[in-house]
């Protein structure tokens, strides 16, 4: 008799064990999680007043400035050049130039075209940025392009001057005493409310900033499947980025990403993540768990995920 209850206790919890363990294992219904706290939108802090600028928040991504002076430019336009160079540094303290001959961030050339403006007006030069990657904080110039078309006629570079203003963003300003004035005469000077923008957009220390954005995730039982992307919105590239996934807050696992270069992103789509338990609540991604990366911004870098309210 006592054989036959230990058999069926046997029996009996075998099967629970059973139970349980299918129930624990097998996937369930899929239920898309929802996020529960909302990313901030970026925002810099920058009084623009009312100075005419091609976009708000466009700069190098580094202070010292690199430039090269075609071969092609006499002396007198080359020296007016550099002496433009070394009056905007002056001006605005934060920045520098300094001569390279390879790949510079700022290409002076020279051409003796005619480019006619209109009545009795014609181009002294042209300048810019040449190439700008646009990620939603700041755009940032990886490129600046400079064209003088005649030599100096002033004493002051007021051409070069004038064109270096627009590779760092300056549109045409309404004031004909601003070096910015879309019609060029010997007296006009860099305005004081230039300087103080340029020093307050070069005062903010260029950083990466890992950002997490388009997030699906869907439970099924035990089972995690989710599709993130990371995007750099900042001025430096990111080197390796760590993706912690926490459930319930507890560890669950680190995924890697790669070199993430200046507006740029990684996406990730995984499937039959095991969670610690079928019955997690709340689901995190967090970027840089170990807060080892400086970035531009912190308060971007954790999506919290919860199943549907009913």
């Amino acid at each position: 008799m006592l054989g036959k209850i230990i058999v069926v206790m046997i029996i009996l919890v075998t099967a629970v064990l059973s139970f349980v363990f299918f129930y624990q294992n097998v996937p369930g219904n899929p239920i898309e999680l929802e996020a529960i706290n909302v990313i901030p939108e970026s925002s810099v802090l920058i009084d623009y007043g009312a100075v005419p600028v091609f976009a708000n928040n466009l700069r190098f991504n580094h202070n010292q400035i690199s430039y090269f002076i075609d071969w092609d430019c006499s002396d007198a336009r080359r020296e007016s050049m550099i002496e433009g160079f070394d009056i905007f540094a002056r001006k605005m303290k934060i920045v520098s130039f300094y001569e390279f001959r390879g790949d510079a961030d700022i290409y002076v050339n020279c051409s003796d075209t005619y480019v006619p403006m209109g009545e009795r007006l014609f181009a002294a030069g042209e300048g810019g940025p040449s190439r700008i990657i646009n990620a939603s904080v700041f755009k940032t110039i990886e490129k600046g392009n400079i064209v003088l078309y005649y030599d100096p006629r002033c004493d002051h570079p007021i051409v070069e001057l004038h064109e270096l203003g627009h590779v760092f963003g300056f549109d045409h300003s309404l004031d004909p005493e601003n070096i910015m004035y879309n019609v060029s005469n010997c007296n006009q000077r860099i305005s004081d409310d230039m300087i103080t923008l340029i020093n307050d957009l070069y005062s903010i220390e260029p950083l990466p900033d890992a950002s997490i954005s388009n997030v699906t995730a869907i439970k099924r039982g035990i089972y995690l499947d989710f599709n993130i992307t990371v995007l750099n919105e900042g001025m430096l590239k990111m080197d390796a980025v760590n993706l912690s996934i926490f459930a319930d807050g507890k560890f669950v696992r680190d995924v890697e990403f790669n070199e993430t270069g200046i507006g740029y992103g990684r996406t990730i789509k995984t499937t039959g993540i095991r969670l610690p338990s079928r019955n997690v609540k709340i689901i995190e991604f967090i970027i840089d768990a170990d807060d080892n990366i400086p970035e531009l911004r912190e308060d971007n870098n954790v999506i919290k995920m919860t199943l549907p309210s009913q």
